[in-house]
């Protein structure tokens, strides 16, 4: 995979189609990205990008819209280069006559240092290139001659609102200069079948191969910083129950919160577990923060009721977690990797947030 992170949140969100009726509806993909808006077209190849592209990038990220200057998809490189992909969602292939606009925004938006100069610049067409895209493409010098030839016609009045660019002087120097050799493109089946091995694909097409639930972390001998909050929280109310002071040292003296100690751990990395998976599989982490949120809606009102210490409320919120429906995340109600455990760690998440605490008034 290209990147862990996938960051997109700087210039807009990426997220696997949420289309139900991809699991109802048996539909070639093909078919499937001829029937996507212009937008859905354009997170499905940077879902494709991401995950497929034969490169590494550091991140990409779809902006797409108004005052793209002809970048629907940009590719970042490690070393602060990019590639910029384009996408055409036509009803037939992509003609020379449709592209000559595009071909202008890349020469004068780089030539006014509005973009930088791409690595590679990958024309993406749902329904393919026209042949006579194809041959203009295996000739590159085609592009810069077609494009000074169209130049009045097709671009001068047409990059930017309510104002000409001439084709002239400098410009017009740079453009019989322009490095056209960036310039590619891949075949929407090439596409189809490289996104068909991503966790994106059941998401985007349906299918019967369903992601899997493949990593279980187990807590580790020793307690991780990103453990503290909770755990403490824990001890609070193991305190309360005992009526003395409870840290990890004086554990050893109680069985019962020993044992109990060691599952509320193994519950806390349980959710862990599920929550790398979730990014593994959406390469986000907002289903689980979806999940996060449908429990703390579930047991909010619950933990405001009387308990006779902390330990019980713990032990009795735990309980009432199992029954917090989660349906609402694609996780638990299409995927069923949500079980009584993960319910439980998920808790210690929102305890770690500060959204609960098993303090009660009996002190």
């Amino acid at each position: 995979m290209i990147t862990t992170t996938f960051n997109l949140m700087k210039m807009g969100t990426i997220e696997p189609l949420d289309d139900q009726s991809v699991f109802e509806t048996v539909i070639a993909p093909l078919q499937r990205i001829k029937d996507f808006s212009d937008e859905a077209f354009e997170e499905f190849i940077a879902e494709w990008a991401v995950a497929c592209a034969k490169t590494n990038y550091k991140d990409v990220y779809r902006i797409g819209g108004a005052g793209d200057k002809g970048r629907d998809v940009i590719a970042e490189y490690e070393n602060g280069t990019f590639d910029y992909y384009q996408c055409k969602k036509y009803s037939a292939q992509l003609q020379p006559s449709q592209y000559w606009i595009e071909f202008g925004k890349l020469c004068y938006f780089v030539y006014n240092k509005d973009i930088p100069m791409p690595e590679k610049y990958y024309i993406i067409a749902s329904h393919d290139l026209s042949k006579k895209m194809r041959m203009l493409l295996e000739k590159k010098e085609n592009i810069r001659d077609g494009l000074i030839k169209e130049w009045d016609d097709k671009c001068s009045k047409n990059l930017i609102k309510n104002k000409t660019i001439a084709l002239t002087d400098d410009f017009l120097k740079f453009v019989q200069k322009f490095d056209f050799n960036i310039v590619d493109t891949y075949s929407i089946n090439t596409i189809i079948e490289e996104h068909r091995h991503t966790h994106y694909f059941y998401f985007r097409f349906g299918g019967n191969i369903k992601p899997k639930r493949n990593i279980k972390i187990k807590p580790p001998k020793d307690i991780e910083n990103a453990e503290r909050k909770y755990l403490d929280k824990i001890l609070v109310a193991y305190s309360e129950n005992k009526k003395e002071n409870i840290d990890t040292n004086k554990l050893n003296e109680f069985v019962d919160l020993l044992k109990d100690f060691s599952s509320r751990r193994q519950e806390y990395y349980s959710a862990e577990s599920l929550k790398r998976c979730i990014r593994d599989i959406f390469s986000t982490e907002s289903e689980f923060e979806i999940l996060k949120n449908e429990m703390y809606s579930g047991i909010k009102e619950f933990v405001q009721i009387d308990f006779k210490d902390g330990f019980d409320k713990l032990k009795r919120t735990m309980h009432e977690s199992t029954k917090v429906n989660l349906s609402v995340s694609r996780v638990d109600n299409d995927l069923h990797f949500v079980g009584n455990d993960d319910k439980k760690g998920i808790c210690h998440h929102l305890a770690n947030d500060d959204l609960v605490d098993w303090r009660t008034t009996n002190e």
